[in-house]
Order: structure tokens, then C-alpha cells, then sequence
């Protein structure tokens, strides 16, 4: 360390060598990872409103909830996702723990809970119905309704192939952002077919694009000998396009997968869901097949890259290709919280509840501690000790929280006059948006009374403690 910092001696001192290092520390620590963010106060009632609604939505249909861990083996997500994928080629968040097992941050909740139902044996009992929330990771670059830590709410259903779950999934989705007042979402759908429609079309979309390896994307040659149908869905304009004269996928499907498209958007015409049918539209995870979806928002806050909010589609042979039986259909969606979070209209978020601040209004200084009750005093006149009137008022505070309601007790500081602290308090009150002060000295509590204040009123009673409820909900 010595000859490091006489080589360095020359252009900073020991000291400002360390306060450059120490500045770095500082700044690393008191700022979150980039692609991570603090979130709190309006944004998290948000959140927990739109959950709300997705977990009420999906119980209607029959759905119950599952958490599964945010840490996975490795081989999860890189088995299901597909080595061609964008995800498992340059966005996971793996690391080997010290045991020297490789682990990953969960970047999607299907793979999870397609693992857990293999190792809980939950195909046993078909179908199963899902909905899930919470934290994703994946190592992109963050933009607006995209970050490296970002949150979904999403269903999955196991053990239902027939064509109509594949509606009933859709229509899901449709009330879902129904009832968060996204009613101007846009569906478009696609078939991607079954392994044979998807085998041809594979063939005939390489051969076309092995044409112009010298005018593609980087990133567009490298998915030609992995994955052409991720292709489709680039957004470099030099790809854009050259696809305009691709071959179409629909030329290429089943006599099956044919019908079964066919039974799908019928249904959806006769339940008013309406649609647009995208044949360039796939998904960007290798697991999908027949039926892809997503719901679109047109939105300045988002732009035309991001208007995407929920996406989803079919993948029978995933429960299969991690290991379980064979023969189990799967399919489901998810929506992008941090999107959905950015469209909801503010008034369609119901407003927290009104605190009621309680303010213990002693004769004595706030820094007065003693646990001595003065009652015990010989003295007839004594007045009752800042320890038992903050109990008083504590047990005021805690019988309202009993009835439902919320309560911000309001602690004194300092040493100062109590009385003098009173103004400080009731400022503090308003700028919580409370709707009432409850103020107790030591009168109202030998009284059995306290001092209600409507804050918005600016007007004050005295009310006794047992018709305290009834008097706050009068108001």
C-alpha cells in the first residue's frame, strides 16, 4: 500500500485518494442498483390496486393463488426459455451460490410454476388454475415501463386443451384490463401452430431470409441459424423490411391448427371480444405454440415500442420438456405492472383512508418520563403523570384501530412545552391529510372526555370517549 501511494503521490494525497474512494462507496450505496427503484407511498397503492383487481378478476374464474420462489435452479429457466432466446443469451441474473449450485433471479413466472407443479405432483389433479404477482429480473436496458427489476401479475393453466380455454384465458385478460378503465386496449392474435406447421414454416422462412444475410440485423442473422421465428419480431427497420415479402405462416399451418384458430377467433366474434388477427406476431420465449396473444395500448407515456401491457399464449409440451408427464396442455398470460401502473387513470384509485391524528396535550414537558402515577400522591389535587395520560390516550387510539379505523399518534419531541408543541402537531395533522385532531390533557382525560377537532372545518368539541366512534362517523 505504501509504494502505491508513493507512486501516486504525484497526483493526489493520501487523503484525497481516500476521499475519492469513500465518495464512490457513498455514491454506490445511498443510490439503488440501475434498472431497480424504491417504491413507495402513491406509486405502491398503485401496485396493490392493480394486484387487487387481477387477484378479484381471476377468482371469479375459478383461479387461486400461488408464490413460488424468486430463486430458481439455473436449468429452470435455461431449459424452458430456450439457449436462442434473448432472455437466457444476455438477460439473466445467475450466479453460483456457496454450495456451487448455479442459481438465477426468476425473469418470468411461467418456468417456476411449471416447476412446481411437477415437483409437487400437481398433475395429479387437473386442470390447475394459477394467478401469481410479484418481482421479475432480467438484465436489460431500463426505458420508461421497463426496468431490471420489474413487477407482473399472470395466470396459468394446466390440464385444458380444448380451444375454448384458450378463449376463456383471452377473455380474462380482457376484463382484467377492463377493470383497471384500460377499455381502448387493443387485442391482436396469432397462431404459431403445431410442431409440423412450425417445422414447414421454419424451413420456408430461412430459406427466404438466407437471402439477405448481408442486409439483416446482427442480431437477425445470429437468430437464423437458432430461431427464425424471433425474426419476425425485430424492430430494426432494415428487418422490418425485408419481412414485408417473408413468407406467411398461416400458408403453412395444419389442417388441425387450422381449425383450431378458426374455433378461437369465431368465439371471440360471438363474445364481442373484438380482434385483430397479426400474422407476424410471436412471442419471444421458444416455449410457445398454436395460440399467441397480446393486448396493446396506444400511449404517448409509453411510446410505440412499449405499448405492449399483457401477453400470454399456449405451450403444451413445456410441463413435458421440464421433466414431467406427458400430454399436459398449458397456457397463460402476464401483464407488466410498471406499464399498467403509468395508463391507470389517477381517479380510478380509491384514496387511502384519512388518518385521525390522537395529540396528548400534557402539563408537563415532553422530556417528563416518570412511570410514577401522581394519583398516589396524599395530595387529593394531583394531577395525573405524562406516563398515564400517553397510556390513556394510546388506549384511545388502539380502541378506533379496533373499529376499523386509521390512526396516527401524534409523539412529542424534544423537551419543550407540550402546549407550546400543539400548532407543530396540528400542522403535521393537516399535512398527513387527516381529517380529525383528538386532543387529551389531562382535563379531558379526568374527565373521561377528549377534544375533537375536524381539521376541515376547523371546528372543535368535546366529546366523550364511549360516543368517540359514533361522533367520527357522523362527520
Amino acid at each position: 500500500m505504501a509504494t502505491l501511494i508513493t507512486r501516486i503521490r504525484g497526483v493526489h494525497s493520501t487523503k484525497s485518494l481516500c476521499r475519492c474512494f469513500s465518495s464512490k462507496v457513498n455514491n454506490e450505496q445511498s443510490n439503488p442498483v440501475r434498472g431497480m427503484k424504491d417504491r413507495f407511498g402513491e406509486e405502491n397503492r398503485r401496485f396493490q390496486w392493480i394486484n387487487d383487481k387481477g387477484a378479484k378478476i381471476a377468482g371469479l374464474y375459478g383461479f387461486d393463488q400461488i408464490t413460488t420462489p424468486i430463486l430458481e435452479y439455473s436449468q429452470v429457466f435455461e431449459r424452458t426459455l430456450g439457449v436462442s432466446s434473448d432472455v437466457v443469451g444476455k438477460e439473466l441474473y445467475s450466479f453460483e451460490d456457496k454450495g456451487g449450485s448455479r442459481l438465477t433471479m426468476r425473469p418470468e413466472g411461467t418456468a417456476g410454476i411449471t416447476r412446481a407443479l411437477i415437483s409437487q405432483k400437481l398433475y395429479n389433479d387437473l386442470p390447475q388454475k394459477f394467478y401469481y404477482s410479484g418481482p421479475m429480473f432480467r438484465h436489460e436496458r431500463p426505458q420508461k415501463g421497463r426496468l431490471r427489476q420489474f413487477e407482473q401479475f399472470g395466470i396459468e393453466v394446466y390440464g385444458q386443451s380444448h380451444a375454448s380455454s384458450d378463449v376463456e384465458t383471452i377473455e380474462l385478460a380482457s376484463e382484467f384490463l377492463k377493470s383497471l378503465g384500460l377499455n381502448s386496449a387493443s387485442l391482436e392474435i396469432n397462431t404459431l401452430g403445431d410442431n409440423a406447421s412450425r417445422h414447414n414454416y421454419r424451413t420456408a422462412l430461412t430459406e427466404y431470409l438466407s437471402k439477405f444475410t448481408d442486409k439483416l440485423s446482427e442480431d437477425s442473422v445470429n437468430r437464423l441459424t437458432t430461431n427464425p421465428l424471433r425474426i419476425l419480431d425485430s424492430k430494426s427497420p432494415q428487418d422490418i423490411a425485408i419481412l414485408e415479402n417473408s413468407p406467411v405462416l398461416s400458408d403453412y399451418l395444419s389442417d388441425a391448427s387450422k381449425e383450431r384458430f378458426a374455433f378461437i377467433t369465431k368465439t371471440l366474434e360471438h363474445m364481442d371480444i373484438p380482434f385483430t388477427i397479426n400474422p407476424r406476431l410471436v412471442r419471444g420465449l421458444d416455449y410457445y405454440q398454436d395460440t399467441v396473444f397480446e393486448f396493446k395500448v396506444t400511449s404517448r407515456l409509453l411510446g410505440a415500442q412499449q405499448g405492449t401491457v399483457l401477453a400470454g399464449g399456449r405451450y403444451d409440451g413445456l410441463v413435458e420438456k421440464m421433466g414431467g408427464p406427458v400430454g399436459v396442455s398449458s397456457i397463460g398470460w402476464a401483464a407488466g405492472l410498471e406499464r399498467l401502473s403509468l395508463l391507470v387513470e389517477e381517479d380510478k384509485i380509491p384514496s387511502s383512508a384519512r388518518p385521525i391524528a390522537i395529540i396528548p396535550v400534557p402539563d408537563r414537558g415532553g422530556s417528563n418520563f416518570s412511570v410514577e402515577l401522581d394519583e398516589k400522591n396524599s395530595n387529593s389535587n394531583s394531577r395525573p403523570s405524562v406516563m398515564a395520560l400517553h397510556s390513556h390516550a394510546m388506549s384511545v387510539g388502539a380502541a378506533l384501530r379496533a373499529e376499523g379505523l386509521r390512526v396516527e399518534f401524534m409523539h412529542l419531541t424534544g423537551s419543550s412545552s407540550s402546549k407550546s408543541q400543539l400548532p407543530k402537531q396540528l400542522a403535521r395533522a393537516s399535512k398527513m391529510n387527516a381529517s380529525h385532531a383528538i386532543l387529551i390533557g389531562t382535563d379531558e382525560m379526568q374527565m373521561g372526555v377528549v377534544t375533537l377537532k375536524d381539521l376541515d372545518k376547523t371546528e372543535q368539541q368535546r366529546c366523550p370517549v364511549d360516543d368517540l366512534v359514533r361522533a367520527l362517523s357522523a362527520q
